[in-house]
This record gives C-alpha cells, sequence and structure tokens, in this order.
C-alpha cells in the first residue's frame, strides 16, 4: 500500500471538515445517539418491541409485515417460522458485512472494533431488539442496533425494483451493443502496453515496445469498422466491460509474474454469491436510502486509445443506444478542468475520464405497458488515463481510490468515535 495513498493533499480536493463528524440525516439508526434522542421513529420501534416482546402471534405479524405485501402474508405456524428464519439471514448477513469491512482496516486497529459477544450471535430480531432497549452497555446496544439496521436495508436493497430487474437491463443493454458495436467487428488482436510513471508523479509515459523496467498491461483489443452518418467509423476498443453492480464488483487488479491481470473481484466475497454489499455500503457512503436511485447499478467501461477515438465512440453509442438528451450527470475531465468537481471528492487530482448515466429505453413488460428507461453509467478511458488508475504510484490509482472512500467514507459512519474512542484509528 502506498502511504500517499491516504494522504489529505493527494486528495482532488481538501477534506475541509472532520470526518468523524458524520451526518446521520439519511441512516439515523447508524447515530450512537439514536436510542438516547427523544424522537417518534424511536417511539414506532419503542411500540413494536412492546407489541412483540412477549407476543408470538404478534411477532408472526411484524415478520409478515417485513417480508410480504399484505394481500400474500401468511401467518400460519409454519409461516411464521419460515418468516424467523429469513429475517435471520439478513441479521447474519450484516454481521458477515461488518467483519468483512474490519478485515479491510489496518491489521493494528481490528481487535478495537470487533463485535461484541451476544450481538454477533443473536439472530433473532426480537432477541436484537431486547439489547438495544435493555442492555446496559452502551456499546452492545450501539451494535445491536447498527446490525438490525444493515439487516433493514440489505433487506430494502432486496425490494429494490431496478435491483430485481438488474440482470435483465444489462442483458437489454449488451444486446443493443451488440447491434452498434460488436457485429461490425474486423479484428480481435492482443497488444502489450509497457509503461512507467514519470518523475514528476503525473505523466505516464506508455509504448507498444515494453522496455525492461516497464509495466505491462495486456489488452485484447477490438477492432471495428461501421459507417454512420455517411462516414466510416473505424475504431480500436481495447477493453470493454459491463457489469451488474450486485453480481460483481468492480475492476480489480494483481501483478503476476511482472505483467498486470484484469481479474473480476468481489470485494464482499464473503456474503452471498449475488453480493449486495458494494451497494451496501454506496447507500451509507452517499447518503442514499433507496438502492433504485444508485445511478452506477449497471456500468459499462471501455477504454480507447486517445480522445478522437472517443469521440467516435460517443457517436457510434449516442447514434444506438441512446438519444442526445438522455445523457444526465456527465463529467469529462479529459477536456474540462472544471468537470473536476464533479468527482467524487475521494478522487485523485490526475483522475481523467469521460462518465455519464445514459437513460436507455426498454420496451414494457407486457403487449399494453409503455416503454420504461432504466440508466447505465458509461465510462470512457483514454489508454494513458486508464494506465493512471493501474499504476499502483499514482494519485489517480483506482485502489487508492476505493481505499479513501473506504476509510473517508464508510469507517467513520460504521465504527463512530462516540462508540469505539477517538484512537483506535488515525485518519487525519
Amino acid at each position: 500500500m502506498h502511504k500517499s495513498w491516504v494522504e489529505a493533499d493527494r486528495l482532488r480536493e481538501e477534506h475541509g471538515d472532520d470526518i468523524w463528524a458524520v451526518d446521520y440525516t439519511a441512516h439515523p439508526l447508524l447515530d450512537p445517539t439514536f436510542g438516547e434522542r427523544p424522537s417518534r421513529l424511536l417511539r414506532f420501534i419503542q411500540l413494536t418491541y412492546a407489541r412483540i416482546r412477549d407476543d408470538d402471534r404478534a411477532y408472526c405479524h411484524e415478520m409478515s409485515r417485513l417480508l410480504q405485501p399484505p394481500s400474500q402474508r401468511q401467518e400460519s405456524e409454519e409461516g411464521c417460522r419460515e418468516h424467523v428464519a429469513q429475517v435471520s439471514e439478513y441479521l447474519k448477513e450484516a454481521d458477515v458485512y461488518i467483519c468483512s469491512a474490519i478485515r479491510l482496516l489496518p491489521q493494528e486497529a481490528r481487535a478495537m472494533v470487533q463485535p461484541v459477544r451476544d450481538v454477533a450471535e443473536c439472530h433473532d430480531l426480537r432477541e436484537l431488539l431486547a439489547i438495544c432497549f435493555t442492555s446496559q452497555d452502551r456499546r452492545t446496544r450501539y451494535e445491536a442496533q447498527r446490525k438490525l439496521y444493515l439487516a433493514q436495508l440489505l433487506l430494502d436493497i432486496d425490494h429494490a425494483r431496478h435491483i430485481q430487474e438488474g440482470p435483465r437491463h444489462k442483458a437489454y443493454f449488451e444486446e443493443l451493443l451488440q447491434e452498434a458495436l460488436w457485429r461490425h467487428t474486423r479484428q480481435v488482436h492482443e497488444i502489450q502496453i509497457g509503461f512507467h510513471i514519470d518523475q514528476d508523479g503525473d505523466s505516464i509515459h506508455y509504448t507498444s515496445r515494453p522496455g525492461p523496467d516497464d509495466q505491462v498491461w495486456t489488452f485484447h483489443s477490438i477492432f471495428l469498422e461501421r459507417m454512420l452518418d455517411n462516414r466510416k467509423v473505424s475504431l480500436d476498443i481495447l477493453y470493454y466491460n459491463c457489469r451488474f453492480k450486485r453480481m460483481v464488483d468492480r475492476l480489480s487488479f494483481e501483478i503476476v509474474d511482472g505483467r498486470h491481470r484484469v481479474l473480476e473481484r468481489v470485494r464482499w466475497s464473503e456474503m452471498r454469491q449475488q453480493t449486495s454489499g458494494s451497494i451496501l455500503s454506496k447507500l451509507i457512503r452517499k447518503g442514499i436510502t433507496n438502492a433504485d436511485e444508485i445511478s452506477d447499478l449497471i456500468g459499462a467501461m471501455f477504454i480507447v486509445n486517445d480522445e478522437e477515438s472517443l469521440n467516435d465512440l460517443l457517436m457510434l453509442l449516442d447514434a444506438s443506444v441512446g438519444n442526445p438528451l438522455g445523457w444526465r450527470n456527465v463529467t469529462d475531465t479529459l477536456s474540462s478542468k472544471e468537470d473536476r468537481a464533479t468527482l467524487d471528492r475521494h478522487s485523485g487530482r490526475g483522475y481523467k475520464v469521460f462518465k455519464g448515466d445514459v437513460d436507455i429505453l426498454r420496451p414494457g413488460n407486457g403487449p399494453d405497458s409503455m416503454p420504461y428507461h432504466f440508466h447505465v453509467e458509461i465510462q470512457i478511458y483514454t489508454l494513458e488515463a486508464y494506465l493512471r488508475t493501474v499504476c499502483g504510484a499514482h494519485e489517480a490509482s483506482h485502489l487508492a481510490l476505493k481505499l479513501r472512500q473506504f476509510l473517508y467514507g464508510l469507517v467513520p459512519k460504521l465504527f463512530p468515535r462516540a462508540i469505539y474512542g477517538a484512537d483506535w484509528l488515525k485518519l487525519e
């Protein structure tokens, strides 16, 4: 790990605020003082606990309310056991998520935030509520509250429509790309690029004839030709990837025998196969309460040689999958310095990309249904800009971004100083 990755002066902008001074407006149950301040939300939870504490029938009813719409609720004894078991699985997932997050922390800090045993071993919602309201230990109460809330967010993710439709949306988008791009393929070839960072710490020198001191990246390039507006567009797409955020996390990198390999890696690999870990992290870090509002549930990444090629690719995409008014949240740090202000606050100054959300219009689910749109976040890198993100010593490193997002954006919300103290992890 490069120390510069987490140094504040390496970021796109300075952190003017105390990163431990968390705004809990979007996620109030992560607030360590939630149970100590009167509120209507707290009162609702207290009334629910009072209702189910000694009444199994009421407990069964509440479990059914969590999992099923009114017209489908089953409150038989067998159905109740099934619902309690389902909720228990979400509580276990919350445990796995917290433990996975702890493993991403520096080794010396992990022991300080290990979950207390009473909470970690409790997978029953009613018993967990009892811990929230009756435990004499503040940390135990908080961790029970946090576990309940994380389980609720995981359940909310499963109930989100765009999450459920994600695989179908991704498949439809790739059908459009097949027509727009891939059926015009003329050649697929492998190309090796050698590269190294300059002494200024910013410039990347690269060549198709790698030298002995270069890092080497292998691309499986696709060369395509297509007529568009009475002219032939010839384009090399060095790399393409499309992913549904729940099924696979963004690209990670590994050095094998001196060469960089592109690996698809699930960051929260201990969770269920179709993990919600990265979605849950973004909800918390960004202060989002509805998973359907996440703009990059489906993401497509392209790498091309230069900005001229980027323009050609945008023309092909715009003519085939979107429309001129269908682009939103566009950031173009390759051509506009002002657009850097729209980047994630944890991005390095040298990060350059074109990205935007494009609306994809899809047929409705029935013969009389109106078409509806979903969005895909498209990222396009030039070769030089992409190599910055895979060069570990560069401030635009993708792994550096993920590390800063985790340490600065997520950790203070999951492990607040009010519970764990001021000295367990130094981030200033």
